[in-house]
């Protein structure tokens, strides 16, 4: 009996341009992504965090997830799609990120953007942590920087994306380790040209839990259990009391240092630094007004992976397993 195929998207038009990269998806079931409680428990488990763009599933189970961008992910752009990647991570299922490393961006001040190789760092982590293929996948882009749009700019999503197919249920193959291994000396080559990437950006700092809290406007009982681990990732953000309900990309971002920087095993509690997220203009009555740990909204997407979020009065514990 022949495999059935379903393609769960966020649109049709996406859904239409994946089904077109394999024959095999030729009958596939085409489904849309509805918002959290509205999917099958499967589904609704996968876009927990965040919705992909592609969720696809074989005989009724997950075999890929894949994102897709025409933007290239740099500056605070960077850190808006990582939760959804993170879910795929974290269900062991394998991601393709189908991306511009380099683009050009259009206006007055029109030029070359370069991808954040912070990200990269984090979704080879991903992969190493979770076992699972999480691959960046370029899109190619002309000698001034525009995007190819003839067809062939889908070869290499095409190739990946039978290659876990054919490979299915095994997670890694061949082509997957050889593209990790190309994309991470990719990484090590961009950083040799621009060195600041391998540290983190001065929003985030690893200093000594005592000397963060020490002289602060908090109370020890507030903080306390951080204590037990000597530092701590700092990340700090400059949002206003009437700015912040946001969630992207700071949300993002903090998966990002995490990965990048912190994390030692499959759950957020696998690390010896605290993940802090300080929002110093906004009060704790404030903050849980504009972002209720509430798993139907993606303001829940602040409780994730971070162990304290410290405001301006006070300081909101995050207990993970």
């Amino acid at each position: 009996m022949s495999p059935v195929y379903e393609i769960w998207g966020d649109n049709e038009l996406e859904s239409s341009w994946f089904q077109e990269l394999d024959k095999r998806f030729k009958n596939a079931n085409i489904k849309t992504i509805g918002r959290r409680g509205t999917n099958t428990k499967l589904i609704d488990g996968l876009v927990f965090y965040d919705r992909p763009d592609i969720i696809l599933l074989k005989d009724g189970k997950p075999v890929l997830v894949l994102e897709k961008t025409q933007e290239v992910p740099t500056g605070h752009n960077v850190g808006q799609r990582v939760a959804r990647l993170v879910r795929a991570a974290e269900s062991q299922i394998p991601v393709l990120y189908f991306l511009p490393f380099d683009a050009r961006k259009h206006g007055k001040h029109t030029g070359i953007c370069s991808i954040n190789t912070r990200l990269i760092k984090a979704m080879l982590k991903m992969s190493e942590i979770h076992e699972c293929p999480i691959v960046p996948i370029k899109w190619p882009t002309d000698s001034h920087g525009e995007l190819v749009r003839d067809g062939s700019e889908d070869n290499e999503v095409k190739h990946l994306v039978g290659s876990i197919l054919d490979s299915y249920p095994e997670k890694w193959n061949p082509v997957a380790r050889n593209y990790t291994s190309l994309i991470e000396e990719e990484m090590e080559r961009r950083n040799d040209n621009h060195p600041p990437y391998r540290k983190l950006p001065t929003s985030a700092k690893i200093v000594n839990t005592v000397d963060f809290f020490h002289g602060s406007r908090y109370k020890q009982s507030q903080y306390e259990t951080l204590l037990g681990r000597k530092t701590s990732l700092v990340y700090t953000m400059d949002m206003s009391p009437k700015s912040c309900r946001r969630e992207d990309p700071y949300t993002g971002m903090q998966f990002i240092y995490d990965y990048g920087w912190l994390r030692k095993g499959p759950k957020p509690s696998d690390r010896d630094s605290n993940l802090i997220l300080e929002i110093p203009q906004v009060t704790v009555s404030r903050w849980k007004t504009a972002n209720p740990n509430d798993p139907m909204l993606k303001a829940s997407n602040w409780y994730l992976t971070a162990d304290a979020i410290a405001l301006k009065d006070g300081i909101i514990l995050i207990e993970h397993e």
